[in-house]
Formats: C-alpha cells, structure tokens, sequence
C-alpha cells in the first residue's frame, strides 16, 4: 500500500496524464476514508477537482469546506474557497470568486493563518487587476500582501518567487494607473531581487515591464533597448507566448512613437500572429489594431482593413463574455459601432468593384422620387410615434410581462417541452424570483451564467423561456431591460438628464446603441424621442 507522500507525488506528477491522475486521486481518496482521516480525506477530493467537470468540482470543493470549516488546519478550508475561486474565474464569473476568496480570507484570519491570508489579498487583487480593471483597490491589496511575504522571503524559495510576483503586480498596477516613478521603483526592486536569487525568467519580465513603462514617458529608444535585451532570453522559456505578444506589442508602441510606421506596423502584426495562435489577448495590448487599421485604409488594401476590422470585433465580442468592465476600452477606444459601418462600406464597395456603374440619370431619378416618399414617410412616422409615446405613457408597469400561471399538468409539459414538470415549475419559479429582483439589470448576465445560477443546464432554460414568452433569453432580457427604464424615465427627471450610454448603463446595457435598438424594437420609438416628449409634459 502506497503511503500518503507516495500518493501525493504521483498525483503531483501526472496532471498531464488524466487517467493516472484519475486512479491515484482515487486511491488517496480510499485509503484516507477507510483510515477515517479527515485532513487526508479533503485532500483526496482536493485532487478530484483535476479531473471533475463543473458541477462536481464545485461539489468536491464544498464537502471539502463541509468537512474542515470547524477544524484547525493549515490549508482547510481556505484552499478549497480558493479553489472554487478559480473555477469562477474560469467561468468569468468575477464577484463569485472574490466572495469566495473573502471567505477563504475570513477562515485564514479565524485559524490566524497569515500566509494563506496574506495569499488570499493578493489574488483578490489579481482578479480586480486583471479581469475588473480596478487598479487602485488591487494595488492596496498587491501592497498589503507584500509588505507580509517580503518579510519571509529568506525562509524559504517559494516565498521568494510568490515575492517576485508580487512586486511584479504592483509594478504592473502603477504602470497601468500612468505612476512611472513608482512603477520604476518596484521594477527595480524586482530585477534585484530576481538576480540575486537567480530568477532568469522573472528578471526579464521586469526589463520589459520597465521598458513599456518608459512609453509613459516617451522615451520610445529606452523602450526598445529594454526590448531588445528582454525578449532573445524570454523566447527560451516555454509557456509565456503572451510575453512574447507584449514585447512585439511595446515595440510597436516605441516605433509609432518614433514615427517609424514601418517597424510599428510589422511588430503590430506579429502581435496579431500570436493572438491568432493563442487565441488569447487582453485589452491593453489591442491597441494596435486601430493602427492596422488605418494603415491599410490609407494604402487602399481595403481586403487587410476587412481582415483586421473583422479580427478586432471577434476581440471584442469575446471581452464582453470575460471582461466585464474591461470590454468598455475597447468600445470607447475603438468605437465599435462606427467600425460595424466601416466593415459594411468595404464590403460593398468590394462587390461595387465588380459591377458596371449605374448610370447618373437613374440615380438622380431615383434620389428624387426617394427623397419624396421620405418626406410623406416622415410625416407619417411622427404621427405613428406619437400614439406609441401616448401608449406607453398611459401604461403602468408593463414589464412586466409575468410569468404564465405554473399548474401546467403533467401531460402538457411533457408534450411541448420534453422536459419534466418538476424542472419546468422550479425554472419558472426561480425566473418569477429573477425578475422580481431585477437581476435582469446586470450587465453580465448570459444565458449561461443564469442556467448556472439555477443549477440546471442552458437548454432547458432557453427551452422554457422560448416556450413560455414566444422569444429568445436575449430578447427576454432586453424587454424585462426596456419595460423597467421606461418606468424610470417616467418618474425620474434626473435620469432623464443622463446621455443614452448613461442610460443605457442603467438599464443593464454595455453599450448605447444596443440599448437604443432594444428599446425601438420593444416600443416603436427612439429613447431620445421619449426623453424629448416626456420632458415637455
């Protein structure tokens, strides 16, 4: 029989090697029930969660907690909080996994466990750093964790590297809050320490997090002489790919700064050239597909414009499922909107290309007789919004679209869901809770994250929700959205005040044009139109 160590380094290495993570993970698992350990039973089902799929890991955490929460120990149950943690990250869901870390920091503090509170502070700060972009409160949290394990760094190599890494953090968080003095400083301290304690990997990554915080300043030649050294000895580790796209990303940056567009746009494109490797890409290094862009509009090679505008909103789209607040750079720095127009003018301009031109006489035929039906459609269209202005004026609360009565029978639920009553009813009960608490106003919910949130699974909710209003989770959220900010307007002059994006924001929308075209699309009518109309009353 293989001792606990023996179990624990053959779980430690093979966690590339799912079957035999599996039957180790296992085997701890039994021997530590069977021997009645606790401490040893939660670490069996520690090592469950490798393998499990959501819904189990996330039960495996919890019998973990279930199991140690009111005994004294080194790892348990902050580890377990912890490890849900990442799960949520994983899942993008951002406030879950600070909860979660809360109460791993709460649990440490209880069993005066510092190392893992300490541990805990700096990856709350992580998350609100790199995924919420709040970088002020992760700076606190980078600085409060550092001033604890600086202090034990010579006892012991991994308090060193965790160290390093959270010197580099809070580099990182002046760097992006533009405070070049103070990023510098803990650059600084950071490649000393990385060389005294022969940390290669990490002494670079300060020599390019110092290089890019010389752009701050305009010093584009000390950027690329940081580059220059930095990146040759990066490419020799393995697994830092998005290192990498940095330093061709601080390159471009450099040679923009210096004028040189032809350097700026060849290490632009290296940076695409890995993204479309990785597929992964986080919202400060995206600023060189506006460059791109622009290049290839000014030469005329209008397929390369297409290519990159196509590739920016593929960027985008997926930052508005994993960076909450994130996703707003790219919208205000790129203007999406207006790229959806440019995308569709070189598109049609490519197949104008290939057609004989009309001739003028029939354009300006055709203008005429078009600029006429437009006014008599103005006309009417006036008349038509202010019915629909009057409708919606005079109805209370029309959200309120309330769920349909739930004694469906048996037989009938069966026969037009596929789905058992039980399920139905708890879905539809949950969605009546949903609504009445207008969670429907977050930004970030999906279908997924709300599926989760009911413990069931996106087809049966999707399912019950087409079936019970006749229409999609986006357009079901988007009205519950619209019927609640109508309400609003109504009643509060001030909001009226705000700008559609303001508005927009209110109501749970990411962005003001799709805010205005879900509230066109539910009334009739322009939100600006509203406003306008209702303020003269």
């Amino acid at each position: 029989m293989m001792s606990y160590k023996q179990l624990r380094d053959s779980v430690n290495n093979n966690k590339l090697n799912k079957k035999r993570i599996v039957y180790f993970a296992k085997q701890y698992l039994k021997k530590a029930k069977r021997e009645k350990n606790i401490e040893e039973i939660a670490t069996g089902y520690y090592y469950h969660t490798y393998f499990s799929d959501d819904k189990t890991y996330y039960i495996y955490c919890d019998s973990i907690i279930n199991l140690t929460k009111n005994r004294k120990s080194d790892k348990y149950p902050m580890l377990a909080y912890t490890r849900k943690s990442v799960k949520d990250v994983e899942n993008s869901n951002y406030s879950d996994a600070v909860e979660n870390l809360l109460l791993s920091e709460k649990a440490a503090l209880k069993y005066n466990n510092l190392d893992f509170f300490y541990d805990t502070k700096n990856n709350i700060g992580i998350i609100k750093s790199e995924y919420l972009g709040d970088y002020r409160e992760a700076l606190n949290l980078y600085i409060e964790s550092y001033n604890y394990f600086d202090k034990k760094k010579n006892t012991g190599e991994n308090y060193r590297e965790y160290n390093l890494s959270i010197i580099f953090g809070i580099a990182d968080a002046y760097f992006s809050l533009n405070k070049t003095d103070s990023a510098s400083y803990y650059n600084k301290i950071g490649y000393y320490e990385s060389t005294k304690y022969k940390y290669d990997e990490m002494k670079y990554l300060f020599v390019v997090n110092e290089g890019a915080n010389k752009l701050h300043e305009k010093k584009y030649q000390a950027t690329i002489d940081s580059i220059d050294i930095a990146l040759p000895k990066l490419k020799k580790y393995k697994n830092i790919d998005l290192n990498i796209l940095s330093c061709y990303f601080y390159y471009g940056e450099a040679y923009k700064g210096l004028n040189n567009y032809s350097k700026a746009l060849e290490n632009y494109r290296k940076v695409d050239s890995i993204y479309q490797k990785l597929n992964k890409i986080t919202p400060e290094f995206t600023d060189g597909y506006r460059f791109l862009i622009d290049y290839y509009k000014k030469t005329g090679n209008k397929e390369k414009q297409l290519y990159y505008i196509n590739t920016l909103m593929s960027i985008d789209s997926s930052f508005q499922k994993n960076y909450k607040l994130l996703n707003r750079k790219i919208h205000k720095d790129y203007d999406i909107p207006h790229l959806v127009q440019e995308k569709e003018s070189i598109i049609n301009t490519l197949q104008e290309d290939k057609k004989v031109n009309y001739g003028i006489i029939g354009l300006l035929v055709l203008g005429f007789l078009s600029t006429v039906a437009f006014g008599i459609k103005q006309v009417q269209q006036k008349k038509k919004f202010k019915q629909l202005f009057d409708q919606l004026l005079t109805t209370n609360s029309a959200a309120v679209e309330r769920l349909i009565v739930l004694d469906n029978t048996l037989k009938e639920s069966k026969k037009t869901l596929d789905i058992a009553a039980e399920i139905v009813l708890d879905i539809k009960t949950k969605l009546k809770n949903f609504e009445k608490e207008k969670r429907y106003l977050n930004a970030a919910i999906s279908v997924q994250s709300l599926a989760q949130d009911f413990n069931t699974n996106t087809k049966y909710l999707s399912g019950i929700i087409n079936h019970t209003f006749q229409k999609s989770f986006t357009h079901y959220i988007n009205d519950l959205r619209i019927d609640h900010i109508v309400q609003e307007l109504k009643t509060n002059k001030n909001l009226r005040k705000y700008t559609i994006s303001g508005i927009a924001e209110e109501a749970g929308f990411n962005a003001g044009e799709s805010f205005s075209k879900a509230f066109f699309k539910r009334t009739g009518i322009k939100p600006s139109y509203f406003i306008k109309e209702i303020n003269k009353i």
